[in-house]
């Protein structure tokens, strides 16, 4: 597989689960729909996208299966990417 940067997890958003992401991506709204594939880090471990939404300057996600910070929080800092 070919992957394509999206964009960046800065940090969490309150204690569900949801993560901040900053992406200057043009295609954004093909890409961040339920169910749709992302793939986070180095490893591109592989994740499913449960909601989107704006807020501000950044693009709020929350992955299917992820409903606690503690769960997201090791997440934070790294890339995300879609499949080309």
């Amino acid at each position: 597989m070919k992957f394509l940067n999206v964009g960046k997890l800065v940090n969490t958003h309150g204690i569900k689960g949801e993560v901040r992401l900053i992406s200057s991506f043009k295609y954004k709204d093909k890409v961040f729909i339920p169910k749709f594939k992302v793939y986070i880090g180095s490893s591109k471990e592989e994740f499913e996208i449960e909601r989107y939404r704006k807020h501000k300057n950044f693009d709020m996600i929350t992955l299917v299966g992820y409903d606690n910070i503690n769960d997201v929080l090791k997440y934070k800092g790294l890339n995300v990417y879609v499949n080309k």
